[in-house]
C-alpha cells in the first residue's frame, strides 16, 4: 500500500511501514479534524506501543538514514520522505522530520495535514504541542515551530499539498 519506491531503506524500515499502513487504515476516510486528532491521541497516543513503536523505528531510521535524511537547516532541521499511499482517499505523502527550536517557513495546508510529535527533550513542543497527534484542518496556516527542545515526527500530507508563503 505504501509506495517506496526510489527512497532510502534500512533493515528496520518495513516494520515502520506495517505501522504506518494500518495508521493509514484507521485514518481511512475520516476528515482532518479536531475529531480525528482526538481518535488519534485515543488509539494511537503516546499511551499505546504502537505509538512507542513508531517512535523508536524513526528513530532508528534516522541512525540507519532513511528517516530525516534530508538537511534543511543543518542537523536541527531535517526531512526525509518515508513513502507514498495511493488510496483514492487522501493520497498521503508521508514524512520524517527532526527539528529543534526552529521556526520555520509559514505555510498553508490546503489538504490539512497529521503530525505524529515526538519529543526528543523533555518539554519539547510542536506549535504548543507535546507528545501525540496533531491534526491541521484544510485550509489552516502556520510556522512550524519547536520549542524547548528537539522533536521527531512523521506527518502526512494528503495529495502532498502545501503551500509556502514568505509572510502571512
Amino acid at each position: 500500500m505504501i509506495n517506496q519506491e526510489g527512497l532510502p531503506t534500512g533493515a528496520h524500515k518495513p516494520e515502520l511501514i506495517q505501522h504506518l499502513e494500518r495508521l493509514i487504515a484507521f485514518i481511512g476516510e475520516s476528515a482532518l479534524d479536531e475529531e480525528l486528532q482526538t481518535r488519534l491521541n485515543r488509539d494511537f497516543g503516546p499511551h499505546t506501543q504502537v505509538f512507542q513503536e513508531i517512535k523508536t523505528l524513526l528513530r532508528v531510521g534516522i541512525t540507519e538514514e532513511w528517516a530525516c535524511y534530508k538537511l534543511i537547516d543543518g542537523p536541527d532541521y531535517c526531512r526525509g520522505r518515508l513513502g507514498e499511499v495511493s488510496d483514492g482517499v487522501h493520497d498521503f505523502i508521508i514524512e520524517s522530520a527532526r527539528l529543534k527550536d526552529v521556526k520555520g517557513n509559514f505555510h498553508t495546508h490546503p489538504l490539512g495535514e497529521v503530525n505524529m510529535i515526538q519529543p526528543l527533550d523533555a518539554g519539547a513542543q510542536f506549535c504548543g504541542a507535546g507528545e501525540g497527534w496533531k491534526v491541521f484542518a484544510p485550509g489552516t496556516s502556520h510556522y512550524p515551530t519547536v520549542t524547548g527542545g528537539a522533536c521527531t515526527f512523521v506527518f502526512l500530507l494528503p495529495k502532498g499539498a502545501i503551500e509556502y508563503h514568505d509572510e502571512h
